[in-house]
């Protein structure tokens, strides 16, 4: 069964462009699903296709020895799709040459973005363009699992006007406890498609152990060119505690037993591979930004469940305002709105969640995941400081709007987006 994913509509208009697209992702999102789907479709349309994948050592070996022999194969063709293509030693500059001297348009797919967008991206500036397949959205685990709400939530609010959202497209009390259940399921086991698609909660976790094992633990563990995983599993452990506040690299480098140096280098693994991410706090002197402590939160919160070994319903956790909080994160990193995310905390301690930069304007976010309208301090200080035009409180439920100052206040259930 293939599940439609959101960024087959923001990838579309760009099919018939020269470019060569690069689709990256976490191992396990469904890229070579999705990039077959992208084949199947380009046939129905009577185009040449070449599928090729780099896990295949014959296809491996002949694109990195013999170059021109590669190209002698694909020129017949009007697309190339190539999965798995960060296997490819100096592949971005092999690429160059095949883009240069055939009309060939290139679909390439890998698991880490250290290669596709650093080692291959260097040689391929002005002729690629980047899109990251995550594992399932909210929206998109709905697609399946209650076609009904996703049908509904497709008619009513559009992705694309999350900032703009009109109060007016909400739901009442019925639809938005059925959001809520089915959000408060999601946010357990994540969105990897084999555990998402998987029907009970222990194969749910099996496929978990599966993914955290022989990804985090295996691919990882090469890339840093480790002998032993111990102080990389201590290192995302302890981070899987940690979503949603400030860290502190000396806490982690005691906590994990590595150097300073060494925790540096593996957070930058860890983001590169997708496993969780940091953002940096807001403020108007951006020198000041570099050199504070960031927040992390995790790509996918069922991985993240995993390596803290809690998948207790969210109403018995003490940690469900972490993980909605977590979950909002990614709610924002689906909806492409994360290249200009910040946090706002103040020396007294005042802290915004989320702070969206957007030509020249500031939207303050803040996660209240309960049932009725709470505007916190910190909030109202940030309004009176910065003067937004819009803020967005998103609550588990409560839907309403509110004017402060000359701020426009929403309220925003966290399950319609």
């Amino acid at each position: 069964m293939y599940i439609h994913r959101a960024l087959e509509k923001k990838i579309a208009p760009f099919i018939k462009r020269r470019e060569t697209l690069s689709i990256i992702g976490p191992r396990q999102a469904g890229k070579t699903t999705f990039i077959k789907s992208i084949a199947s479709e380009l046939e129905k349309r009577n185009k040449k296709v070449k599928f090729i994948t780099f896990e295949k050592r014959g296809d491996l070996e002949l694109f990195q020895n013999s170059i021109e022999d590669f190209k002698d194969l694909i020129s017949e063709y009007q697309y190339v799709i190539i999965d798995e293509f960060q296997y490819a030693k100096d592949g971005g500059q092999k690429l160059k040459y095949l883009y240069d001297t055939t009309r060939v348009k290139f679909i390439i797919s890998g698991s880490s973005s250290l290669e596709l967008t650093f080692q291959t991206g260097k040689y391929m500036v002005g002729r690629m363009l980047d899109f990251q397949l995550l594992p399932f959205s909210f929206r998109e685990f709905l697609s399946f699992q209650d076609k009904e709400l996703y049908r509904l939530l497709e008619r009513r609010v559009n992705t694309d006007s999350f900032l703009d959202f009109d109060i007016k497209n909400g739901f009442g009390e019925q639809i938005n406890k059925r959001l809520v259940e089915k959000l408060e399921k999601y946010v357990i086991y994540g969105g990897y498609p084999a555990v998402a698609l998987s029907t009970t909660e222990q194969e749910k976790k099996k496929t978990l152990a599966g993914i955290a094992e022989n990804y985090l633990l295996k691919d990882i563990k090469g890339l840093l060119n480790l002998a032993t995983e111990d102080k990389l599993v201590k290192l995302s452990k302890f981070l899987a505690l940690q979503i949603g506040n400030m860290i502190k690299y000396e806490e982690l480098s005691s906590a994990s037993g590595l150097s300073y140096k060494e925790t540096l280098k593996h957070l930058n693994i860890l983001e590169k591979t997708f496993i969780m991410k940091l953002i940096k706090p807001y403020f108007t002197n951006k020198r000041t930004e570099l050199t504070k402590n960031p927040k992390s939160y995790f790509m996918d919160l069922g991985l993240r469940n995993f390596l803290i070994d809690d998948f207790r319903a969210l109403r018995a956790r003490n940690d469900a305002g972490a993980v909605m909080e977590n979950y909002a994160y990614n709610l924002l990193q689906s909806l492409d709105i994360t290249s200009g995310l910040k946090y706002w905390r103040t020396k007294s301690k005042a802290e915004v969640d989320f702070i969206i930069e957007r030509q020249r304007n500031i939207y303050p976010i803040e996660v209240k995941y309960v049932s009725k309208k709470i505007i916190g301090k910190s909030f109202y200080s940030f309004i009176d400081k910065f003067k937004p035009k819009i803020g967005i409180i998103l609550t588990k439920d409560y839907l309403g709007e509110e004017k402060i100052k000359n701020t426009k206040v929403k309220f925003i259930p966290l399950s319609y987006f």
